[in-house]
């Protein structure tokens, strides 16, 4: 990748930790409180490392905020250095205090990883995003490393994911409704022929480390930063899904996040329906991904605006998207092409999440 990119990329970091492993592959697992979940994680990576093609560092960024117990960190901590005699790969960083939650630590064991790397090499490195509490394949490293190898111009992929049985009877049935909402809703972007049709799972995804810089890095936010992620890898080149489930999330109740699996399973486990987007709402997404194909409206805002139904042209008209367009246009090249990669960079996965819910209320 441009060499001033990646330079500018790791400055910006500022000081990372050195990684204590030289490899052109990691797995980088944030750890907060998990003192008790971990250790499965670990077992269930060494007969995954022992298949992998090639070497992986395995990143642990033990963390908790600023005012919280040291205790379980502490633990944490000890267990991974025993670890270290039967996981030689083994790195750990040590962030207390750390401010941003998962997505701060995912970004600093993510960022020291690349830091040992160059220009020319990150482009070669991959990047695998796993949780604490996520079980894995033997087949984890080494089916994500063919299907790469198989899609040289991919930047990330997700990965087929089925969550761990619910501790209750009660807790598995949420945990099978929400994965059913969730494929649902997937599959319904992927009949709207959005380019945003991936699943933002945190512990299902893994990714180019050129790909990774490129889209600024994993992003720091209180909720929802690996959608933020992979909607701006997304936006830097190809993705794909790996079907095969690789991964077992833990379907346990948490609100350390203002939405995801844990909150979900809160609010279905209560007797509260999952708020499901109506097909009529996906239906004014078809006809809006529809319009951006052709190449005449895209040449003119006003007429893309009336190629759409009312309610879509409103919610254009929300986000300015007139005087946004005839920016873009003055900015890009004149081929349909550029102008319809141009369109789906501006209206992104959060702006299809926007319409969706605004859609819904209409409907």
């Amino acid at each position: 990748m441009d060499k001033r990119v990646f330079e500018k990329y790791l400055r910006r970091c500022g000081e990372l930790p050195r990684i204590g492993v030289s490899s052109s592959r990691a797995v980088v697992i944030p750890a907060y409180d998990e003192a008790e979940e971990l250790p499965p994680t670990l077992d269930s990576l060494v007969p995954a490392l022992a298949a992998a093609p090639r070497r992986v560092a395995v990143i642990v960024v033990v963390n908790h905020p600023a005012g919280a117990s040291e205790t379980s960190s502490l633990a944490t901590l000890r267990m991974l250095e025993a670890r270290k005699r039967e996981m030689p790969d083994l790195s750990v960083l040590y962030a207390p205090g750390l401010a941003g939650g998962v997505g701060a630590a995912r970004k600093l064991g993510m960022d020291s990883f690349l830091a040992s790397h160059t220009a020319e090499s990150a482009d070669d490195a991959l990047i695998w995003s796993l949780d604490a509490d996520t079980r894995v394949e033997k087949e984890y490293f080494a089916r994500v490393e063919d299907a790469f190898n198989d899609r040289p111009d991919a930047g990330f992929c997700t990965l087929g994911f089925r969550h761990e049985p619910g501790a209750t009877p009660e807790l598995e049935r949420a945990i099978r409704e929400y994965e059913a909402y969730l494929r649902d809703y997937i599959s319904e972007l992927r009949r709207a022929e959005s380019p945003y049709a991936f699943y933002s799972i945190g512990s299902a995804f893994a990714v180019r480390g050129g790909t990774y810089v490129r889209a600024g890095g994993m992003k720091v936010r209180n909720a929802g930063e690996d959608f933020y992620f992979l909607q701006e890898c997304a936006k830097c080149g190809g993705f794909f899904e790996l079907p095969d489930v690789l991964v077992h999330p833990s379907a346990r109740l948490s609100g350390r996040n203002a939405f995801g699996t844990g909150p979900a399973l809160e609010k279905i486990t209560a007797g509260k329906g999952l708020n499901r987007i109506p097909a009529a709402a996906f239906a004014g997404l078809r006809e809006l991904v529809a319009a951006a194909k052709i190449p005449e409206n895209l040449a003119d805002p006003e007429r893309f605006a009336a190629a759409v139904p009312e309610e879509v042209r409103a919610f254009l008209n929300s986000c300015r998207f007139r005087e946004n367009w005839h920016r873009i246009l003055a900015n890009t090249p004149r081929d349909a092409s550029a102008r319809q990669r141009a369109f789906h960079r501006w209206f992104d996965g959060l702006k299809t999440l926007r319409l969706l819910h605004a859609l819904a209320e209409n409907f």
